[in-house]
C-alpha cells in the first residue's frame, strides 16, 4: 500500500508534469498581472499638474532603510500599494516612505521636466531615476544637512529631470519626525513657470498686507501707547515669521544653513504665535477686569505650552516637539474663540468682532494644521488657509481695534465734558469759563474791541429751597440756565459761577446793549411759573454788568461786575445795574 502511494504510474506522470507546467504558467501570469497594476506607466502628456498622488504607488519602510535596488526589486515584486489620494500623507513621525511613479516619454527626444515636493519641512529626501535597469540620475535633499539640496523659498524642494524616450521609473524616498506630507508634481517648462508666478504673487500679496497691517498696529502704538496695539503687532509678527517658516522662505532668507534651529523653528514659531494670540486676547478684551478667572487659565495655559515646547527643545526630541505645537495651536484656535463668547456675555460690542476673528483664525490655523497632520486631505488651499485666515481675522480686529478707539475717544470727550461742564444745568464750570474765555480777552484787549460781563442771581433762591424742596430748586436753575443758553449767541460764554450765581461774557457788546439783553432776561424770568395750581411761585432775578475799560484783568472785570449786582439786589432786587447806568424795574 505504501509504495503505491509513493510511486507513480507510466501513465500519470505525463500528466502530472502537465498539472504543473500549467500552475506555473498561471503563476507566472498573476505575477505579470500583478506587476503591471503595480507599475503602470503614464505617459508624460498625460499627467496633470496637481499633485501626482493617485499616480504613484507607495511603501512604507517596516524595517532597516531599502537601498534603491531593494526598492526596486520590491516594486517588481508587487510590495508597492497604489496612492488612494491626491497627496501622500502619513502623519507626525511616520517611518520613512517610497513613492514610485512610472512615466513614459513617447517622444523621440529626451523630455525634460521639473519635479516639484511642495514642502520645506522634509529632513531627507531621496530621488533616484530609473531607465530600464539603470540608475541614470539620483540626488538627495533635505534641511537636515547643509551638504543636501536646499528648498527653494515658497516652492519646497525642486528637481530637474530629464527623461529618455520610453519608460523611466522615478523612485523617491521621504524621511522626517515632522509631519510627513509629500505633494508631489511633474511639470514642463510653461507648467512650472506658472505655477511659481502664481506663488509668487499670492505671497507678495499675502505678506504685503500683513506687513502693511503691523506698520500699521506698530504706529498707532507709538502714537497712543496703547498695548493692544503692541500685542496685536508682535501677534502678526510671530504669524509672519511662522509662515515664512513652513513655507520655505525663512530656512532661505533668515537662517540659511542652520540646519539645527530648522529642526526646531516652526513648532517653536507655533507656539509663540499661539502665545502672543492669547497674549492679545486678554488685553484686549480686558479680562482683568471682566473674567479674570478665564485670564488666570490664559496666562497658565501661556506658561505650560512655553514649558513644554522648550522642554522637548532642550531635550531634542523633535517629534515631540512636534506634537506639542500642533496640538497647542489647535487648542489656542479653540480658546481665541471661547474667550469671545465670554466677552459677548458680558455685553461688550467688541466682542462680536474678536469672536468673528477668532472663528476665522481657527478655522484656517485649524484646517492647515489638519490638512498637513491628519484629519483632512492636504491641498494647496488647504496648505495656505491659515494664511488667509489670519488676513481675514486681521480685517476684523482692525474693525475692532478701530471701534474701541472710538469708544476711547467717547469716553476721553465725556470725561472732558464732565470736566467742564455743570452736570446739573449743562453750562460751563468756572474753570472751564476761564478756559474758553482767555482767548475772548486777548482778543478784546489787542483789538480795543467791545466786551462786557454780565452776572445774574436768582432772587430769594434759598427761601425756594426750603420752602419748596431741593428738587424744585434745580428744576429753578435748569430753566434759568436753559433761558440764559439759549439768549446767547455763538461767540458768547455761558457758565454757572456757584450756587444760584451765572456768569455771560459777551464780546462785541458794550453795556448799554448788555443791559438790554439783562432787561429781557429779566423780564422773561418774571414770567415763568412753577409748581401746581394754588401752590405755584413766580421767579425774579437781579443782574450786575461790567464794561471793560482800564480793567487789568478779567478777573477785575467780573469782578466790577459782580459789585454791580450786589448793588442790584441792595437797591430791591428784580433790577438790572451796571456801570453804563442803572437800570430800574
Amino acid at each position: 500500500m505504501s509504495d503505491a502511494i509513493v510511486q507513480t504510474s507510466p501513465q500519470r506522470q505525463p500528466q502530472a508534469r502537465q498539472v504543473l507546467s500549467w500552475a506555473g504558467w498561471l503563476t507566472l501570469f498573476w505575477l505579470l498581472l500583478m506587476h503591471g497594476a503595480q507599475a503602470q506607466v503614464h505617459p508624460l502628456e498625460t499627467l496633470p499638474t496637481e499633485p501626482l498622488g493617485r499616480w504613484m504607488n507607495i511603501l512604507i519602510e517596516s524595517g532597516p532603510p531599502l537601498s534603491i535596488k531593494e526598492a526596486l526589486q520590491q516594486q517588481r515584486q508587487g510590495a508597492f500599494q497604489p496612492g488612494d489620494s491626491d497627496v501622500a500623507k502619513f502623519g507626525i513621525a511616520a517611518k520613512p516612505v517610497w513613492l514610485h511613479l512610472a512615466v513614459g516619454n513617447n517622444q523621440a527626444l529626451p523630455a525634460k521636466r521639473r519635479l516639484e515636493i511642495e514642502i520645506s519641512w522634509l529632513d531627507r529626501i531621496e530621488l533616484y531615476q530609473v531607465h530600464g535597469n539603470q540608475l541614470v540620475a539620483q540626488s538627495i535633499a533635505g534641511d537636515a544637512n547643509t551638504a543636501h539640496r536646499s528648498p527653494l523659498a515658497g516652492l519646497g524642494y525642486v528637481f530637474d529631470l530629464t527623461l529618455p524616450p520610453g519608460r523611466s521609473d522615478i523612485f523617491l524616498r521621504v524621511a522626517t519626525p515632522d509631519p510627513l506630507v509629500v505633494p508631489v508634481r511633474l511639470l514642463d517648462t510653461a507648467q512650472a513657470e506658472a505655477l511659481q508666478l502664481q506663488y509668487d504673487y499670492g505671497y507678495g500679496v499675502l505678506y504685503g498686507f500683513l506687513l502693511a497691517l503691523i506698520a500699521y498696529n506698530a504706529m498707532l502704538f507709538i502714537g497712543l501707547r496703547e498695548r493692544s496695539y503692541l500685542d496685536y503687532t508682535l501677534y502678526l509678527g510671530s504669524f509672519v515669521l511662522l509662515h515664512l517658516g513652513y513655507t520655505g522662505h525663512a530656512y532661505v532668507w533668515l537662517w540659511p544653513q542652520q540646519t539645527a534651529f530648522q529642526q526646531y523653528a516652526i513648532p517653536l514659531l507655533m507656539v509663540i504665535f499661539s502665545c502672543f494670540g492669547l497674549r492679545f486676547a486678554s488685553g484686549f478684551l480686558n479680562l482683568r477686569q471682566h473674567a479674570p478667572v478665564a485670564r488666570r487659565l490664559v496666562h497658565w495655559q501661556v506658561t505650560l505650552g512655553l514649558i513644554l515646547i522648550f522642554s522637548t527643545v532642550a531635550m531634542q526630541r523633535q517629534q515631540d516637539t512636534v506634537l506639542v505645537a500642533f496640538l497647542f495651536v489647535l487648542l489656542f484656535s479653540v480658546v481665541m474663540v471661547w474667550l469671545g463668547i465670554i466677552t459677548i456675555r458680558h455685553g461688550r460690542i467688541a466682542g462680536r468682532y474678536f469672536l468673528a476673528a477668532a472663528l476665522t483664525t481657527m478655522l484656517g490655523t485649524s484646517v492647515t494644521a489638519l490638512a498637513v497632520w491628519h484629519g483632512l486631505p492636504y491641498t494647496s488651499i488647504s496648505f495656505h488657509a491659515a494664511g488667509w485666515g489670519v488676513v481675514i481675522e486681521g480685517i476684523l480686529l482692525a474693525l475692532a481695534l478701530a471701534y474701541r478707539m472710538r469708544q476711547h475717544q467717547q469716553a476721553r470727550q465725556q470725561a472732558e465734558q464732565l470736566a467742564s461742564t455743570d452736570p446739573l444745568t449743562g453750562l460751563l464750570n468756572r474753570r472751564a469759563f476761564f478756559e474758553h474765555a482767555g482767548p475772548v480777552w486777548s482778543t478784546a484787549l489787542r483789538s480795543n474791541r467791545h466786551l462786557s460781563v454780565l452776572m445774574a442771581d436768582i432772587d430769594h433762591f434759598k427761601e425756594i429751597n426750603d420752602g419748596y424742596g431741593h428738587a424744585m430748586g434745580d428744576k429753578v436753575l435748569a430753566e434759568i440756565s436753559r433761558l440764559l443758553a439759549a439768549a446767547c449767541r455763538s461767540g458768547d460764554i455761558a457758565a454757572r459761577w456757584g450756587g444760584e450765581e451765572f456768569v455771560l461774557l459777551l464780546p462785541e457788546t458794550d453795556a448799554a446793549q448788555a443791559c438790554q439783553l439783562a432787561e429781557r432776561l429779566r423780564g422773561e424770568i418774571e414770567c415763568l411759573k412753577f409748581g401746581s395750581a394754588g401752590q405755584g411761585f413766580r421767579l425774579s432775578a437781579s443782574f450786575g454788568i461790567a464794561q471793560l475799560g482800564d480793567h487789568e484783568s478779567l478777573d477785575k472785570l467780573i469782578h466790577d461786575a459782580d459789585a454791580w449786582l450786589y448793588r442790584a439786589k441792595q437797591t430791591g432786587r428784580n433790577r438790572v445795574a451796571s456801570n453804563w447806568q442803572p437800570s430800574h424795574a
